[in-house]
């Protein structure tokens, strides 16, 4: 299913007119309340056809709903390959480099209990091809030091895999594992919905609709904003686990021109 759109622009948003939506969505849509109407914390549903608002996102998550309801969220096979591939990911580093570190550890056989530092650091330190081109992974000693101390942990086999907050917060005990990680790693591994992901993408979608101010800190104050998505997922009555799948998706593939305005 898709929807064809007529593009404007208008002062910093793109707006979206004469929309064909498929006929199997439009009760739903007929739903959604008014554009001024509050959504929470003096935040108005909007306009489903101008992007970016919380009537935008429930309408993006209808139309998966409608196409697949299923996201697969694992990286790796079990959970210390879950842990390890989120280990190589985080905050400054692009998706697609993480990946290609993780299949080298793995098909190399380095990610398992006991792994040699040495191991792990030449493969990381090794230069990678990415689109033709050599490029280098960032960090790798700290990196490397990480995933070594977290594979050679003697409480490996005490890993709460089965409870969702139980697993994040002894996530939190792993050295270089944050809270942004951590949920990461628990959404992924327990398709858990009582934790969010709020990366970069996350958070510019959250400062556009006005629900995370310009004020906060996407490190420092990830709790109250992991909060505040979950509760925002809870008003729109969506899955937090699609719903930061499917926003982190259009806004890591938004043309930059589009979020210019904003920033």
């Amino acid at each position: 299913m898709q929807l064809s759109f007529n593009l404007q622009f208008s002062d910093n948003l793109l707006i979206i007119d004469d929309t064909e939506i498929c006929s199997e969505l439009y009760p739903q849509i007929n739903n959604i309340p008014d554009p001024e109407q509050e959504l929470m914390n003096g935040i108005k549903w909007g306009c489903f056809s101008q992007l970016f608002t919380p009537a935008y996102w429930k309408v993006q998550y209808l139309m998966h709903n409608q196409k697949d309801g299923t996201i697969q969220y694992r990286l790796g096979e079990n959970l210390l390959e879950e842990i390890t591939a989120c280990l190589l990911g985080g905050f400054g580093f692009k998706s697609e480099l993480g990946t290609l570190a993780f299949d080298r550890l793995k098909n190399r056989g380095l990610i398992k209990e006991g792994s040699s530092h040495k191991k792990i650091l030449n493969c990381l330190t090794e230069p990678f091809t990415f689109n033709s081109k050599e490029i280098h992974y960032r960090f790798p000693n700290q990196k490397s030091k990480f995933i070594y101390e977290f594979l050679n942990r003697k409480d490996l086999e005490l890993i709460p895999r089965y409870n969702d907050i139980e697993l994040r917060n002894w996530l939190l005990t792993v050295n270089g594992i944050g809270s942004k990680t951590a949920s990461w790693i628990t959404r992924n591994y327990l398709d858990s919905e009582n934790v969010a992901i709020i990366d970069i993408h996350i958070f510019r979608a959250c400062q556009i609709m006005g629900l995370f101010t310009k004020n906060f800190d996407i490190q420092k104050d990830y709790d109250k904003l992991e909060q505040i998505f979950l509760g925002f997922c809870r008003k729109l009555d969506v899955l937090p686990s699609k719903m930061d799948t499917l926003i982190w998706l259009q806004m890591k593939q938004s043309n930059r021109l589009i979020l210019k305005g904003y920033y």
